[in-house]
């Protein structure tokens, strides 16, 4: 609610003062950005000494987990995504990354970056997916219907619809960002591309490899 009062009141200031008053749902989104930007530093600075970090794990025999992350840059509206496929034995079967040229925050950067993922999986016959994101409000978005009348609603809907479609099994999980660190790398990755987006297939990129090597699981585990 702070923060809802907070916008409102700086966009009132500014029409005040003869600015453009910014609408209900640049407002919206803006509140949506920085409730991301302030979890995800809540998480940083919780420290939780003699307990390791949540590790990846692979998903169950014969169904496949996405692990998806984007990057987004409030001064340039723009960002990155990136997503990586893994079996049971956490096998890389597929990596993808990509640039945003202009989002309208956070949170559309995450859900695209859902959507683009879970297209690809489509389109390679994927049937049992589990879905791994560290954007808690991504997850809570598509694992109910609570959002699909927020500024982004129409995205969520059509990833809904994906999953139904296009899946015999789908489940989503919010993870940690220490199990997410390969698609984090891959977000990262598609910052620096200018346009289009660069797709692995059966193999990792040099720039993640040490990353998914460590996200296996050791035979004492």
């Amino acid at each position: 609610m702070f923060i809802w009062l907070w916008r409102w009141w700086s966009a009132r200031n500014k029409a005040n003062v003869g600015e453009r008053m910014a609408t209900a749902a640049e407002i919206s989104n803006s509140v949506s950005f920085y409730m991301m930007e302030f979890e995800k530093m809540a998480n940083r600075c919780i420290t939780k000494p003699n307990i390791p970090a949540p590790k990846w794990k692979p998903p169950p025999v014969d169904h496949y987990k996405i692990n998806v992350d984007a990057s987004f840059f409030e001064s340039t509206r723009a960002g990155g995504w990136g997503f990586v496929v893994r079996d049971c034995e956490g096998k890389f079967l597929e990596g993808g990354a990509g640039s945003f040229p202009r989002v309208a925050n956070a949170l559309q950067a995450e859900t695209l970056a859902v959507k683009y993922s879970l297209q690809r999986a489509a389109d390679l016959g994927m049937t049992r997916i589990v879905l791994e994101t560290d954007a808690s409000i991504v997850g809570r978005a598509l694992m109910s219907t609570d959002f699909d009348r927020s500024p982004n609603g129409c995205l969520f809907r059509q990833i809904h619809e994906l999953m139904m479609s296009q899946f015999v099994f789908c489940s989503v999980f919010v993870c940690a960002r220490s199990c997410n660190k390969v698609a984090d790398s891959l977000a990262s990755y598609g910052c620096t591309l200018e346009k289009g987006s660069c797709m692995y297939m059966n193999y990792a990129p040099d720039f993640v490899l040490a990353l998914v090597s460590g996200d296996l699981p050791r035979a004492s585990e």
